[in-house]
C-alpha cells in the first residue's frame, strides 16, 4: 500500500473508530475500577490517545502513550494484563467493525484489516497476559 494511501487510510479509520474505542475502554476501565473513581478519565484518556496513534502509525506518541499508560495503570492499581485484555477487546471489535462495515468493499476492507493487523503484531504484551493465553 503506498504511503499516501496508508496515511489517509489510517487518518480516516482513527476518525470513525474514535467513538467505538472510547466506549470500549471506558466500559471496560468503569467496570474495573468504578464509574466514580476519580482517575477513571486520566486512564481513560491515556489509553485511547494510545490507540490512535496505534491506529496512525505514530511510533514517538506510542511510547509516550504507553509510558503514561503504565504509570495510570499504577495509580489504579490494576496489572498490565488489563490493559492487554482491554487492547484485545478492542482490537476484536475493530475486526468486527471492519468486517461487518466494509462487506461490499474488499479492498477497503483488506486496508482496514491490514492496519488492526499491523497494530496487532506491536501489540506488547506483559508476561502475566501471556501465561493466562
Amino acid at each position: 500500500m503506498p504511503r499516501d494511501c496508508a496515511l489517509f487510510e489510517r487518518r480516516e479509520m482513527a476518525l470513525w473508530s474514535f467513538p467505538i474505542v472510547c466506549d470500549l475502554i471506558g466500559e471496560h476501565y468503569g467496570r474495573a475500577v468504578g464509574v466514580a473513581h476519580p482517575f477513571l478519565r486520566l486512564v481513560v484518556f491515556a489509553h485511547t490517545q494510545l490507540w490512535q496513534a496505534m491506529l496512525l502509525d505514530d511510533r514517538d506518541a506510542i511510547r509516550r502513550l504507553r509510558g503514561d499508560l503504565s504509570l495510570r495503570l499504577q495509580a489504579l492499581d490494576l496489572q498490565h494484563a488489563f490493559a492487554d485484555e482491554v487492547n484485545d477487546l478492542v482490537l476484536d471489535e475493530l475486526m468486527d467493525v471492519v468486517t461487518q462495515r466494509f462487506h461490499r468493499s474488499p479492498l477497503k476492507a483488506s486496508m482496514c484489516s491490514h492496519i488492526l493487523l499491523h497494530i496487532a503484531k506491536n501489540l506488547t504484551y506483559s508476561p502475566e497476559a501471556l501465561t493466562a493465553a
